[in-house]
């Protein structure tokens, strides 16, 4: 996820929302209001069907009004934003099912990043060697490698739980979910072993 996002007002010039997409390499800007709360968003298909409609009543309505002078006249509105601790597989599947190339992360309503078809592929990129040692440090705080052991198999992370405490697992489950690459997190507790 990038934290520093670049977004526009809806009052930006509809040319200087293309000059930012061009120049950044984005696809798309989120759009916020004076208090940062997401309101929008302004995709290069926004702005491309703004100078070349194509339909007659959109060609009809151009025709008559002129191309749209402000974001606000082009940008998608309500738009979908997920919050930062939504699921992986529920942002590859918004992205997928919906053709997006980035989602809007929330805290309530406020923007506080973006999140890219790019950041995901970077995740699923990372070896599960890498992703066990992120996991056993973010471990460390709960118990560490006293408490748990973790097995990780192609994103997929396994738990050993040593204790029949349930204390913690919500947490553990928590933590290792944020480490990137993490597809999924089961636990295992020693009453499932003894099953």
């Amino acid at each position: 996820m990038t934290r520093n996002v670049l977004s526009v007002e809806p009052t930006v010039p509809v040319a200087k929302a293309a000059a930012m997409l061009a120049k950044r390499g984005y696809s798309a800007l989120p759009v916020v209001d004076r208090s940062g709360d997401l309101i929008g968003i302004v995709t290069e298909a926004d702005l491309i069907g703004n100078r070349f409609p194509f339909t007659e009543a959109a060609a009809e309505a151009g025709a008559a009004t002129g191309p749209a002078a402000t974001v606000a006249e082009v940008m998608t509105s309500p738009v979908v934003g997920v919050s930062h601790d939504t699921d992986v597989s529920i942002v590859a599947r918004e992205m997928l099912v919906d053709r997006r190339r980035s989602l809007p992360i929330v805290d309530g309503s406020a923007l506080v990043g973006v999140i890219t078809r790019r950041d995901i592929v970077r995740a699923l990129a990372r070896s599960d060697e890498e992703i066990a040692s992120d996991v056993r440090a973010k471990l460390g705080v709960i118990g560490g490698l006293t408490r748990w052991s973790a097995q990780v198999g192609n994103g997929d992370v396994v738990l050993h739980d040593r204790y029949r405490e349930a204390s913690d697992r919500d947490i553990a489950r928590a933590l290792v979910e944020s480490v990137p690459g993490v597809i999924s997190v089961t636990i295992r507790t020693p009453d499932d072993e003894n099953a």
